[in-house]
């Protein structure tokens, strides 16, 4: 169940904000860039999603390392 006092928490992570939320029983993570010279997401690949909100997060997060440290392969 969504908490209607707190719909979303915004964390910041490696220069880019995540912003958590839970909407229809689900997490989600939307990845948006705080500094400017951080590589850009896709489109595609900016939302995260996930029945677990700790593992959400987690998984937002290894998709800003792997683009940090691989950006060749976005």
């Amino acid at each position: 169940m969504a908490n209607s006092e707190n719909p979303h928490t915004t964390v910041e992570y490696r220069g880019y904000s995540l912003q958590l939320s839970h909407a229809l029983l689900q997490w989600q993570v939307l990845i948006g860039t705080v500094l400017k010279d951080r590589p850009a997401l896709p489109p595609g690949r900016q939302i995260v999603k996930g029945w677990n909100e700790e593992e959400t997060l987690k998984r937002a997060k290894n998709r800003i390392d792997l683009l940090i440290e691989s950006p060749s392969l976005h």
